[in-house]
Parts: structure tokens; sequence; C-alpha cells
């Protein structure tokens, strides 16, 4: 293996849709990654918070009871790494909770935004018991069934019960070992709205940092790795996805030329990119990332192609990589008219064709090419299909590269395909 050196249901053409077409972006986590940056690869516009922002999480999906802590560090070659623990515990009852009742630390799993470190302490195998409480079929509601303490950046311990999640809303209270106070803290759901997590402070509250929509999270987390003898939890760099996006990985390929792989082939684990798409090589003291490595990461609306290029490492956090539109996600629904269509090459060069299976015969159509803003570039007459297959064969030479989008429509209905020109 060679290695770099390191330095839909389719939008209907009114939607608003700005993507990128063979660009390079740089993410920057700052140096010794002090900050998480989520990605939105449609805009390629990116969004950076400080590790310290939050302490806890909630999942805001309608049916999500998860509930993660903090693992975002720097890296402790730059400075002190002050990290936020949690610790399951055998007590039931908040008031007389102690540190004592402590049993180990727990830690967000990999598998999605569901799968928290509050989570961990799940029975296996119990589809009623999450972890931090139980859930009643009867009043779906989840009630609060164990004490967690959290350790903060600043050393001190803090005792935490998620007593409910009903109606939408979570609810828990936390405090000071010596009880000297206690607060209650309620995150409603229906604020985050089209979100992924809900964030809280010790300091701030709760916080709305997520931005509206993001595909990737650059992040420090935690995961198990073997040192030899052992499986020890390690902080690593790595790259998360939101719980909307896929991602299939491509080895062994030629990156810029590999087709993008069939839906089976996507995974929605959290961590499919990770932190392994780059290692550290110990002769040359640089990091390397393989050439024959690609990523495809599908959202709701297109599959991106992406390819890590360069990996700064902790003096600057930057990571380089090249973005690209690879495809959509399907074709909008077709009329009964339709028995199929498409359209090909996408991208297209200088000219494309329509493949319409048509079950009827049809008139008098329209052919358009429009813009991702809704403005028609291109137009023409159809004069006649006949039923079985019709090739038809457009121009799009004067075009910019870009993204558009095809539309015929007729007495057959209308049939929309996403185009991309190179």
């Amino acid at each position: 293996m060679q290695t770099m050196k390191s330095t839909l249901t389719f939008l209907l053409f009114i939607t608003a849709f700005s993507a990128l077409t063979g660009q390079f972006l740089e993410v920057s986590q700052g140096a010794g990654y002090g900050q998480a940056v989520y990605l939105d690869l449609t805009t390629g516009s990116n969004t950076a918070i400080p590790h310290d922002a939050w302490d806890i999480a909630f999942n805001v999906g309608g049916r999500s009871s998860g509930i993660l802590i903090n693992e975002g560090v720097a890296a402790a070659q730059a400075s002190p790494a002050p990290e936020v623990e949690l610790y399951g515990s055998t007590a039931t009852h908040f008031a007389p909770a102690d540190t004592a009742d402590i049993t180990r630390r727990l830690y967000n799993g990999k598998s999605s935004w569901d799968d928290g470190a509050f989570n961990a302490l799940a029975t296996p195998g119990s589809p009623f018991d999450v972890g931090w409480g139980n859930y009643s079929p009867a009043t779906q509601t989840v009630v609060g069934s164990r004490v967690f303490f959290v350790k903060t950046r600043a050393g001190e311990y803090r005792k935490l019960f998620i007593s409910s999640l009903a109606g939408g809303k979570y609810t828990f209270l936390h405090g000071p070992l010596d009880g000297s106070s206690v607060d209650t803290v309620t995150v409603d759901k229906t604020l985050f709205i089209g979100k992924t997590l809900a964030y809280f402070s010790f300091a701030d509250g709760v916080v709305d940092l997520e931005p509206e929509r993001w595909d990737l999270l650059f992040t420090r987390y935690v995961t198990p790795l073997p040192d030899g003898e052992n499986i020890l939890d390690y902080t690593v760099t790595g790259v998360l996805q939101n719980q909307n996006v896929s991602v299939a990985k491509l080895s062994g390929v030629d990156p810029p030329t590999v087709a993008a792989p069939a839906a089976s082939a996507y995974n929605d684990t959290l961590t499919t990119i990770g932190y392994d798409w780059k290692e550290f090589n110990l002769t040359t003291f640089q990091w390397s990332i393989p050439e024959d490595l690609v990523y495809f990461v599908r959202n709701a609306e297109t599959i991106f192609r992406v390819q890590f290029l360069d990996f700064e490492g902790s003096g600057t956090g930057i990571s380089t990589l090249s973005v690209e539109v690879a495809g959509s996600v399907a074709v909008a629904e077709l009329p009964r008219t339709v028995a199929s269509s498409r359209l090909y090459p996408n991208p297209a060069p200088d000219r494309v064709f329509l493949e319409i299976d048509a079950r009827t015969a049809a008139e008098d159509l329209s052919l358009e090419v429009i813009s991702v803003a809704g403005q028609t570039l291109l137009a023409s007459r159809v004069r006649a299909l006949h039923p079985g297959l019709n090739q038809l064969e457009i121009s799009v030479r004067e075009l910019p590269a870009g993204n558009y989008f095809l539309r015929l429509r007729g007495s057959l209905g209308v049939v929309v395909h996403h185009l991309v020109k190179q």
C-alpha cells in the first residue's frame, strides 16, 4: 500500500441546493486539537466549538433516550488535558448518594448517538432498560433508576440523577457531594427540532451549539485500543458522522475514479471513518495517509466522495480533504406512465443522455435544465415519445461546472434528475 506524506429522494428543483464539486477543504481543530468542528459537505462550511463548551449531551431525536458525556479534550502534548469523567454507581436515590457508591468509569459507545455513556449500564437484552432509567410502555416515559457521578474538568465531583424523559423533556438533578444545593434542569427536545444533540454545561446550563446542518464531526473521543498486552481506553482524534448520515469505506482503489458503491455498502456506525484513516510513521515522525483509501458519505440527498489528503497533527490540528459530489441518493418517484429513467454519463462533460422507458406514447413535452436556484437555463421541446425505450440527447457544453436539475414534463407527468456538469 502506498502512502502520501502528511503536509434522495431528490430535492425538487425549487429547493435551494448548493453542493461542492471537486473542492479541497481544510478543517482546523486548532493547535492541540482544542476544538471540535462540524462540517457540512453540501456547502463546505464548518462550525468550530471548544471542547470545554459542554459537559453532557442529550439526543433530541423523537424516540431517542441517549445521553453522552463529553470525551473531547485537547492533546496532552499541547497543554494539560483536564477531562470530564462519568462514573456509574450502585446508588438509586439522589440525596444520600456518595462517591463510596461508585462502581466504574463509563464511556460513550460508538454505534450511534443513542449509545451514550449514561446508557452503558443497560441490561443486555432488556428492551426497557436504557441504562439511566427504565421505559414504561404504559406511560411512554423513562423513569430514572440510578445515580451517576461526574468529575468536572476542575477536578470536583458532582452527583447527577436523570429523573425522567416524559413528554419530550429530559429532567435531571445535579449538585455537589455535600448536598448544599440541588439544581433541577429540563432539556426540551422541541427546542432542538432537526438537530441531533442538545448540550448542557455545568457553567452555562443548556446550550445550543450544533449547527442546523452538518454531516461529519472532527473531534476527540475515547476508544478501546490494544497496547500489546491489554485493551486500554485511549483518546483519539477522528471523525464521527451525523445520525442521518451513512458512510462506505473503500480501500485498495483509485479514489478519483472508483464508483460509488451499492446502498448495502454503507454503514451507520458513528466511527465508520473514525481515527485510523491516518497513521503516525515512527521512522519519519510524520503522519501518513493511504493513497488508495476513499470514503463515500451519504446524507438524505447526496452522495459525496471524500478522500483525506493530509493531516498535520497536533501542531495545527488541520486535516485536508477532497470532497466532490458522487451522485444523488435516489431518483424522484417516477410517474406511472414511466417504467424507468436514467441520466448518463453523470457527471457529464459536454452532453448527457436521458433514457426513458415509457409505458404509453406522449407528445409535446418540455425538457429543461434548471439551476439549483430554480432558474431555467436551457429549454427545448420533445415532439413525441413512443412506448418503450426512448433516448434523448442534451448538450450541456455551455453550462459552467456545477449542479443542476434536468426536468422532463408533459402528458406523461414529471421526471426529474440531478445533473452534475464537469
